[in-house]
């Protein structure tokens, strides 16, 4: 394991720790309809994501923070993100 992976390898597994954790977020948040909430958590995930290489999650998250801050319904972009975080974790 080369010297950036030690480093980032607790960052990866404090990163997995917590998504389940943020898809009850975000679900909470959709069945609320607290626009913001999504868009501030969708953020933060998407940064974390680049940070520990899960491109997908960070994808599914930057679509995600678009189209909710863009006012559209975000239904399909929140549901992509969810199944990202959930292959990400298995």
């Amino acid at each position: 394991m080369s010297s950036d992976e030690d480093w980032l390898a607790p960052l990866r597994t404090k990163f997995a720790g917590r998504l389940a954790g943020e898809v009850e977020v975000l679900r909470t948040a959709w069945a609320r309809r607290d626009r913001d909430t999504v868009i501030d958590r969708a953020h933060k995930l998407a940064g974390l994501a680049g940070m520990v290489g899960a491109p997908e999650v960070g994808e599914a998250a930057l679509q995600l923070e678009e189209t909710a801050r863009s006012g559209a319904d975000f239904a399909e972009e929140l549901s992509r993100l969810i199944a990202a975080i959930e292959r990400a974790r298995s």
